[in-house]
């Protein structure tokens, strides 16, 4: 038996569980089935259960802790192969397009912080215009936006999540590469989502999660992102040497992953936590004062 215990660690945790809501659940019973009755105490024990499990509730979902549920992540929508303004999706045929931008090399000429950190040295790679964003953020600026469509900071969170998600999709799901190292992240865009409220204060945030339910949209506003990549020029890697730097091929079409947030059901749990719990406290509360009602009422008859 012990052997079997130290072998199956699933089967431990459970009975590790259940021995603790024996002990303290069947304890706290116990007591009070001693001194009130074993009716009495049952309704007390499951009250005060129901009342500990509703405020734990209430704060899993307030800070997104405890038993939680999916967590958000990127969903994809379609892969586009070569024009954006042909995509199945009419949102992300409003992305600017590669001819439009403006090159990285000359945003980069004239600014001394962004010379320093991309000098033209043709053995490293290729900056994109995500790359100098995150280390200057006034380039922003230089790059149009339309139609809401923004460009992302290569360093940005968000840009990470969204490459990691359509890498994965690319090379695990659809197999269209066998590895991350057959194509380059060209640029990630995105649009909608909430915005960014840092160095707000709590009322702030309440407030506005408050309008959110009351305005259009309800709730949060969908949130899309456009990963654009492209396959690069096939060199041989010669023995003792390192890998070639990753560069893009010209002549391969870029492709376009556009993705759509979801945002899961991480609180989901917790707030069914809370409700349930809720409502098992008000019985139980609403038992225990029909009784002291009743109580009362037959002392008063025998009183009297």
């Amino acid at each position: 038996m012990l052997a079997a215990l130290e072998w199956d660690p699933g089967f431990r945790g459970l009975l590790v569980v259940a021995v603790g809501v024996a002990v303290l659940g069947g304890g706290t019973y116990l007591v009070l089935a001693t001194n009130t009755g074993a009716r009495l105490g049952f309704l007390l024990s499951l009250t005060g259960l129901a009342g500990w499990m509703m405020i734990m509730g209430l704060v899993w979902a307030m800070y997104g802790i405890g038993y939680q549920g999916r967590a958000a992540t990127w969903q994809v929508e379609e892969v586009n192969y070569g024009n954006l303004a042909q995509a199945g999706s009419v949102e992300a045929r409003s992305v600017p397009p590669r001819d439009d931008l403006p090159e990285a090399r000359d945003l980069i000429e004239g600014n001394e912080a962004l010379e320093q950190q991309y000098p033209d040295d043709p053995t490293r790679r290729e900056p994109q215009l995500g790359d100098l964003i995150s280390t200057d953020p006034s380039v922003a600026d230089d790059i149009p936006e339309r139609d809401g469509w923004a460009l992302l900071a290569a360093g940005d969170r968000q840009t990470g999540e969204a490459v990691a998600a359509a890498s994965a999709y690319l090379v695990d799901e659809r197999a269209l590469y066998t590895s991350t190292s057959e194509f380059v992240v060209l640029d990630a865009w995105s649009k909608g989502g909430k915005p960014d409220r840092d160095g707000e204060s709590l009322v702030d945030r309440a407030a506005f999660k408050a309008s959110r339910l009351v305005t259009w949209p309800l709730g949060h506003p969908t949130n899309r992102v456009v990963v654009r990549i492209q396959r690069v020029i096939s060199r041989e890697q010669r023995a003792g040497q390192p890998p070639p730097t990753p560069e893009a091929d010209p002549d391969e079409p870029v492709t376009s992953v556009i993705m759509v947030r979801d945002l899961g059901s991480r609180r989901q749990p917790a707030v069914f936590i809370t409700l349930f719990s809720g409502i098992v406290f008000a019985v139980c509360c609403n038992s225990l004062h029909r009784r002291d009602k009743l109580v009362a009422q037959a002392r008063a008859d025998a009183g009297g």
